[in-house]
């Protein structure tokens, strides 16, 4: 799926998993513009979200290393080597994260003036798991079935270490 293969115009495009099932709805003034940014992002974080899935066991033991034994200067120092690659994958669309789950694209074209309306009809209708706007209806763990294995562990790596960078903080507050 180069994005060559895609028109430069605009348009409502699709992405589907292996199954058929849609797993997300955009709307784009280039098509084409649009799906290769997708794929560019996916680029930029699946090495990280690969380094977080193969080291898992090993960061989770040294952060929770540091955290039982109160060493804030080990924890700081984990949370400066590993914080912008976390920050960098959470900041980044969930479908540009598991980009690899897309088997096919599907595309309509259609007015410029028209992008939004036909776009919010599309999620309302598809319900795709990946739209968290305008597609509330989607539990957090219906959603969790479509996304792999290696991004959840990332994701958890993240809010482990968001979870005790504010417990740290309110200790070193309490201390004054």
């Amino acid at each position: 799926m180069s994005h060559h293969d895609f028109p430069a115009e605009p348009g409502i495009y699709t992405f589907f998993n292996k199954q058929g099932q849609v797993l997300y709805v955009g709307r784009a003034s280039n098509l084409q513009t649009r799906l290769a940014k997708h794929k560019a992002d996916y680029d930029h974080v699946k090495s990280w979200i690969s380094f977080f899935d193969e080291h898992y066991e090993l960061l989770n033991s040294r952060i929770m290393e540091a955290v039982r034994g109160k060493h804030v200067r080990s924890f700081d120092r984990i949370c400066r080597s590993i914080g912008f690659p976390l920050a960098m994958i959470e900041s980044t669309q969930v479908i540009d994260c598991c980009y690899d789950r897309i088997d096919s694209i599907k595309t309509n074209a259609c007015a410029p003036e028209e992008l939004d309306l036909q776009e919010a009809k599309k999620i309302r209708s598809l319900k795709p798991p990946f739209n968290l706007q305008g597609n509330r209806d989607i539990a957090a763990s219906e959603r969790s079935k479509f996304l792999p294995a290696n991004y959840l562990r990332t994701i958890a790596m993240s809010n482990l270490l968001a979870h005790y960078s504010r417990i740290f903080a309110m200790q070193s507050v309490g201390e004054f």
